[in-house]
């Protein structure tokens, strides 16, 4: 029994455990994996932002050409807009358009003769990120 202990004993004492050099490589691999997957995410929740600023200026901009089909028209601002053109009023703020996905207020412009329209969803940097655009009646959204 007691060769059997100093054979053990002796086993563990020629294991050295890892060096300094292979639990860095270690931690870098690790670091690498873990800034791949914050940068997925935030590209995921950036497109996800995305698709769904399109979805409520589609709804937002259909709206607006129905109500031009009835009035030859667009609204002149936006409280005639949410209130005759059917376009979501923000809660907190009567009168005033929703906030986008970014959190940023929607942008409704018109030109003086109320045959175009621009209405815009800006993320949190002020850049314009969907920008829905009418005339006469047809609208188009674009993703920027």
């Amino acid at each position: 029994m007691s060769r059997l202990f100093n054979r053990l004993s002796a086993r563990g004492r020629q294991e050295q455990g890892f060096t300094m050099v292979e639990m860095m490589v270690v931690l870098i691999i690790i670091a690498v994996l873990i800034a791949a997957g914050v940068w997925f995410y935030v590209r995921y929740i950036d497109r996800a932002k995305v698709t769904e600023a399109v979805g409520q200026i589609n709804s937002m901009a259909a709206g607006l050409d129905s109500y031009y089909a009835q009035f030859g028209k667009y609204p002149a601002d936006e409280k005639e807009a949410i209130a005759k053109a059917g376009l979501p009023e923000d809660p907190q703020a009567a009168g005033q358009l929703p906030k986008d996905p970014w959190g940023v207020k929607y942008e409704y412009s018109y030109k003086s003769d109320a045959s175009t329209y621009t209405l815009t969803a800006k993320d949190d940097k002020g850049n314009d990120r969907v920008v829905a655009t009418g005339t006469k009646g047809v609208s188009t959204v674009e993703v920027k």
